[in-house]
């Protein structure tokens, strides 16, 4: 169905055309600012008719969070093939891409048109809309930059990011308020502040009295706190799950820094309308340490009553007022704790470090929680009736699904059951069915390949429940290291056996750049775009009957993988 926006452009279009046709024996009648404003209208429906009308507004696709797109219908397991996709361009920016691309089909932007725009933050603390269609000679609608980032080296014996954390987190869209909204980490007085954006999708303007800076606190005797209030910490969190735009409100949330010092899973609530308003601070430990909220990246999820879930980390638990290694569930603008569920070894998994680290995603229509843990079980909670600390009654089924952590899921929702994918560590991508509310403990699909980590970012394209149409997307790459390169993949969802086509199967043209941990793919309208450590998120899609020309293929080192330039040389 097309958005009221759309709608009245169809209307006016029509209208003008009418008018054409009763003015077709008096040209003069049609003013030439008549023609103008046609052209324009016909621009926006050129760009409706050729099938952009998805948009991408959230981390992980939607407030679901199953990292599925089921609107694609030009990408397909029979034109994703070597000779017909591949890579057709680059958006350089000026930092790692550690969010996902965000997308907005036929937005108008002043003095520029009507463009299908992708949004793309950086660590370097900027943010761009590019015209999402530009891949050979890319256009920049707008750009902002929020001041300096975070050097990494200010936090002690901590690596995991490097050199610098700035906008880390995917933000969210509202398209009712034309607004983008983002969390940058910036340097002030040589001390980390982070602030929350809210951006005009047109002009990238700041709106919506914004920005203001996040801060909070709540009553506890906790790890930090002053007195009998624990208050939030800049230096010790960051800002890691994708934003979540529910009940009219923005919901931030924390993890830490590798669980070092004192550090807690915060959520804090702003009025979506004026960020001036804090509605609410949540505090997952207020009386003991740890429970973060990083979930990989992927976002805090909501459902269509507007309950909200979260996964918390390694610490403590006691069932009172600490709920580290759990499944939650949230209500209202305000959060509060309204159900949760936790696994009867918690404490086990906190001293291992095995924590919850996937996660959550609702299996579409139901309120079926999905997660993983480090421990490589992937979990199946009832959202409706969670039970608590785990006693075997059934509220949550837990399977040993990798030989190795679990980062990252997607999930597709099919006819005869949803699928549940997962890489395993060193080895291969694994798919799992979840049918009439029972996850099923036998593979039902594997791929052929195997890959060392399991940090790569996953997706789905679909066009619906058609068959030979569904794709897995993943990136792979080395963790260890924001240097070596990385590797789009593309699997036959129904078939992980049949591998479709790679990025490195051209050995060159298709360079993917260096790889980005938990960084998700956006597909949207036949292109797929990949964040990169490269500075640059690059662009693949279907190739012309004559290819665009590729960059050149980078040198390639001893070992013959390509040399890569890193933002540490």
């Amino acid at each position: 169905m097309l958005s009221g926006r759309k709608e009245m452009v169809i209307q006016m279009a029509t209208q003008i055309l009418k008018f054409e046709q009763r003015s077709r024996f008096q040209k003069a009648a049609f003013s030439v600012s008549s023609r103008t404003l046609f052209s324009a209208l016909l621009a926006v429906l050129s760009i409706q008719a050729a099938g952009a009308q998805v948009n991408v507004l959230t981390a992980n696709y939607s407030n679901l969070r199953t990292n599925a797109n089921t609107q694609e219908t030009q990408l397909t397991t029979a034109n994703v093939a070597p000779g017909q996709f591949g890579r057709v361009g680059t958006f350089a920016v000026d930092g790692q891409v550690y969010a996902q691309p965000l997308y907005v089909s036929g937005l108008s932007i002043p003095g520029q048109g009507v463009h299908n725009v992708l949004f793309v933050a950086t660590m370097h603390n900027s943010v761009y809309a590019f015209d999402a269609d530009s891949v050979q000679g890319p256009i920049v609608l707008w750009h902002v930059n929020f001041g300096p980032s975070v050097p990494s080296t200010l936090f002690p014996s901590y690596s995991d990011i490097t050199p610098e954390i700035g906008i880390l987190s995917t933000g969210a869209i509202d398209l009712q308020r034309d607004a983008l909204y983002v969390v940058s980490m910036n340097l002030v007085a040589n001390a980390p502040q982070f602030r929350l954006h809210a951006l005009d999708l047109a002009t990238g303007q700041e709106k919506l009295n914004g920005p203001v800076i996040i801060g909070g606190a709540v009553q506890g005797n906790g790890a930090g706190s002053w007195g009998s209030t624990v208050p939030f910490d800049n230096f010790w969190h960051i800002q890691r799950p994708g934003l979540l735009l529910a009940n009219n409100m923005v919901y931030v949330s924390f993890g830490s820094h590798g669980d070092q010092w004192q550090w807690h899973g915060w959520v804090m609530t702003y009025n979506a309308s004026d960020l001036s308003q804090q509605k609410g601070v949540f505090n997952a430990t207020p009386n003991g340490l740890g429970g973060s909220f990083w979930q990989s990246g992927r976002g805090l999820a909501a459902d269509e009553k507007g309950s909200v879930y979260a996964v918390s980390s390694n610490g403590d638990y006691d069932g009172i007022s600490n709920f580290a290694q759990s499944f939650l569930k949230l209500a209202g603008a305000a959060p509060q704790l309204a159900d949760w569920w936790t696994p009867s070894n918690w404490q086990t998994m906190t001293s291992l470090d095995q924590d919850l680290s996937a996660g959550p995603a609702l299996v579409p229509g139901t309120h079926l929680l999905v997660g993983g843990d480090k421990a490589g079980q992937l979990y199946l909670v009832n959202g409706d009736a969670m039970g608590h600390l785990d006693n075997g009654s059934g509220a949550a089924q837990v399977i040993p699904a990798s030989q190795g952590i679990i980062f990252e899921f997607a999930l597709w929702s099919r006819p005869g059951g949803a699928l549940v994918f997962v890489q395993e560590e060193a080895g291969p991508v694994l798919a799992y069915q979840i049918s009439n509310g029972v996850l099923n403990p036998s593979q039902v699909s594997a791929s052929n390949t195997a890959t060392i980590f399991s940090s790569g970012g996953m997706a789905i394209s679909a066009n619906g429940a058609q068959d030979g149409t569904a794709i897995l997307w993943e990136t792979t790459g080395d963790r260890s290291s924001s240097l070596r390169p990385g590797t789009l993949h593309a699997y036959d969802a129904s078939n992980l056996a049949n591998e479709l086509w790679n990025s490195d199967m051209a050995n060159g043209p298709d360079f993917l750049g260096t790889f980005a941990k938990f960084a998700r793919p956006t597909i949207a309208n036949g292109k797929v775009y990949v964040p990169t450590f490269s500075d640059s998120v690059t662009i693949y899609g279907l190739l012309s009957s004559q290819p665009p020309a590729h960059p050149a293929a980078p040198a390639t080192t001893a070992d013959g993988k390509p040399a890569v330039r890193g933002r540490l040389e």
